[in-house]
């Protein structure tokens, strides 16, 4: 390995607790009289009720690279992050660093509870190595990013754990990092705000970032990382290729069992709905004609979309039906959907291409479909015309949540020129109804063809 590209240096490095708050107290003022007098504070060795949260690890991160960390609780993983972020100091052993580091550690770290969302991106900010100059360029940025509303002028001791999170990663993100670590505190967000922040991950991957990720969220570690470190008891028991990683971990917790990613859908659990009504409904939905945009209502809609085109002609409302129930927000798996679309034309277009994409939480492209696909010919739209179309998309999916990018764009010489986009357009949560590994529901079936007896 290039010493130059290393950016995180960990050596033998271990460190230690006490369970007993009294032991605490003593050992802390017995350990500050003897450096006060120049003598060992003796920390390379265990005390009574002390224990090693942390025992003679070792390991290097190269530059843009991104590690994922798993373990069972308590086996040292967020430790090891507050030993990266200065939070504690090693008991044995040293660490390297090279960059700044932005961190998010804790729910609420780093703020002061009777301070504003607004004072506190200043004390946060100036945490985490930026100036006030700095913090004050990128102030709208993060506000924005964080998206928490009035509530960035209101003491942060009113905020829910998902608001301390959002003003939390958008400071640590907005700092600029060279190196950014972070603990399982994603997973206290919603899943809009996670989508949200798995593509900011992914830019920091492209930037050449350097991401140490601890999560509890395997299928995270195996899609985002290039390599993995599991860590049992204190020590790293495995690092490497990061599916070789987590199915080794999941053999060690399941008892044998591989990589098994499912959601099981409770029995009379029920499809949620704005109104069960069915025909009269997408009736009236095919007859009225929008004056702007009517997709911000519509209950299955992601408010942090990101949206890009010419507008020459605009998606201006969604209707989602689903066994007559319409603008559903939960589906079951195997449920099929009619997806209409409004499309509103301000100018006459030649060759049109429609499209669109479902993705998971954090970004894997699940299913793409458009009408070029199949050769399926749109013809020319004229201007000051509104059209509906429909897609039809059989929701084999496993459980969990799922994005919709949805798109058209104008064909000349077989060269796309995008109209509008809708990136993370529509959100929707998939109950699975049985068990299976994976993403996609392939309905398989078994069954036995006959029994020979062996010679």
């Amino acid at each position: 390995m290039n010493v130059s590209s290393i950016t995180i240096k960990v050596e033998n490095v271990s460190k230690k607790f006490s369970r007993s708050l009294k032991h605490v107290m003593l050992y802390g003022i017995q350990d500050i009289g003897r450096n006060m007098f120049g003598l060992s504070s003796r920390s390379d060795r265990l005390r009574m009720d002390e224990f090693w949260a942390l025992n003679d690890v070792s390991f290097e991160v190269k530059k843009g690279e991104t590690v994922g960390i798993i373990g069972a609780n308590g086996s040292g993983k967020s430790t090891l992050l507050k030993l990266l972020n200065g939070i504690f100091m090693p008991d044995k052993g040293r660490i390297e660093i090279k960059g700044r580091v932005g961190a998010l550690i804790e729910v609420g770290a780093g703020f002061h509870p009777m301070l504003t969302g607004r004072e506190n991106i200043y004390v946060n900010g100036a945490i985490l190595g930026m100036s006030k100059k700095e913090i004050d360029k990128k102030f709208d940025d993060i506000v924005k990013f964080a998206d928490i509303g009035d509530f960035i002028d209101s003491p942060v001791k009113h905020y829910s754990s998902g608001m301390y999170v959002r003003l939390g990663f958008s400071v640590a993100v907005h700092s600029d990092p060279d190196i950014l670590l972070i603990d399982e505190v994603l997973a206290v967000g919603d899943a809009s705000f996670q989508n949200k922040c798995f593509k900011k991950l992914s830019e920091f991957k492209k930037e050449g970032k350097t991401i140490i990720l601890v999560t509890h969220d395997l299928d995270a570690i195996a899609r985002h990382c290039d390599r993995a470190v599991l860590f049992e008891g204190g020590s790293i028991s495995r690092t490497g290729d990061p599916n070789s990683v987590v199915n080794h971990y999941y053999k060690i917790i399941l008892g044998g069992n591989d990589l098994s990613s499912y959601a099981v859908s409770p029995e009379g659990s029920s499809i949620n709905s704005s109104a069960a009504a069915g025909k009269p409904e997408l009736d009236k939905f095919l007859e009225e004609i929008p004056l702007t945009d009517q997709c911000i209502y519509r209950r299955s809609y992601n408010k942090n979309e990101d949206r890009f085109g010419d507008r020459r002609a605009e998606i201006v409302d969604y209707l989602i039906v689903c066994k007559d129930i319409v603008d559903p927000t939960i589906i079951q798996s195997g449920d099929k959907i009619d997806l209409y679309l409004k499309i509103s034309f301000h100018n006459s277009i030649g060759n049109l291409r429609y499209g669109f994409l479902i993705k998971t939480i954090d970004g894997v492209k699940i299913y793409g479909w458009n009408t070029q696909f199949d050769g399926v010919s749109v013809g020319p739209a004229h201007g000051s015309n509104m059209q509906i179309i429909k897609f039809s998309i059989k929701m084999n999916l496993t459980g969990g949540d799922f994005f919709i990018d949805i798109g058209f764009d104008e064909l000349i010489n077989n060269n796309p020129t995008t109209i509008d986009k809708r990136n993370d357009f529509i959100h929707l949560v998939v109950q699975a109804k049985k068990t299976f590994t994976g993403l996609v529901e392939l309905e398989c079936s078994y069954e036995e063809i006959k029994v020979k007896q062996l010679a």
